[in-house]
């Protein structure tokens, strides 16, 4: 329908720009998620270890089988894990906090595009009014004139005879 080739939205690199930003929102987004999924792994791994190493050392300590110096080291060890643990869930606090700021800005980038495609669809429908409004405005104007030439033809007609 050629009436609506002519409709140009001056703000289409707009629309683009707003695409490419919720794009790289989302992107970013599920980059985050991946990694608190990998960092929560690592801590549920490192927690079962924990758990693990101190039943081994009740055994032990159970059955009589410990030193001095085996105690040390398992002490020491669940020293080390008690802090890796620690640092690991603040990076997830700090992941999580992040992860939510990301979220905003997707939702932000999101809004902004639908406000834009809507703005879009207005102008389109707008378009589409001022076309059809042309139209009829020429098919009167046509109706108009050849109403006016048929009746100069009527009335030279009627000075003919």
């Amino acid at each position: 329908d050629k009436g609506m080739a002519g409709f140009k939205f001056k703000l289409d690199f707009l629309i683009k720009l707003r695409q490419r930003k919720e794009e790289e929102a989302m992107a970013r987004l599920a980059k985050r998620l991946a990694s608190i999924r990998e960092l929560e792994k690592e801590i549920a791994e490192m927690t079962d270890k924990k758990t693990r190493l101190t039943h081994e050392l009740d055994a032990k300590i159970k059955t009589g089988e410990i030193t001095i110096p085996l105690l040390t080291l398992y002490k020491e060890y669940d020293l080390k894990m008690v802090k890796d643990i620690a640092r690991l869930n603040e990076f997830l606090r700090l992941s999580r906090r992040e992860e939510a700021k990301e979220r905003a800005a997707l939702t932000k980038a999101s809004v902004e595009l639908k406000i834009m495609e809507k703005l879009k669809e207005k102008k389109k429908a707008e378009f589409v009014v001022d076309q059809m409004y042309i139209e009829q405005n020429n098919l009167e104007e046509m109706a108009a004139l050849a109403k006016a030439r048929r009746d100069r033809e009527n009335a030279s007609q009627y000075a003919e005879g």
